[in-house]
């Protein structure tokens, strides 16, 4: 098996771990060139993934772990699910300004 179709078969691995746990894999969204827009993940998961991630183009690719940690990076600026953050309450600013009030 050469690189490259190594470096696939292990692309498709990890499209479909991050898949998982929305029930579809790459077959399921290889035909919408948008999915990875369709489907969210949350930071932590991401996070996850990514370690994952990591450990797995190392072991299949035999690189170091900075070459793998670009690696990851590369993979996720192109097929990283869409990250959704928790909504924030907005914090209040408290002023340094003194209300004026009419004399």
């Amino acid at each position: 098996m050469t690189n490259r179709e190594k470096q696939r078969e292990l692309f498709v691995e990890l499209i479909n771990y991050q898949l998982k746990d929305h029930g579809v894999t790459y077959e399921d969204v290889k035909t919408n060139p948008s999915w990875y827009m369709d489907y969210k993940t949350t930071p932590e998961k991401e996070e996850a993934f990514i370690k994952y991630s990591i450990e797995r183009i190392r072991e299949v690719l035999k690189i170091s772990k900075v070459a793998a940690e670009k690696e990851a990076s590369w993979f996720i600026l192109q097929w990283g699910l869409t990250t959704i953050s928790p909504r924030k309450t907005p914090t209040r600013v408290q002023s340094n300004v003194t209300k004026r009030t009419k004399s």
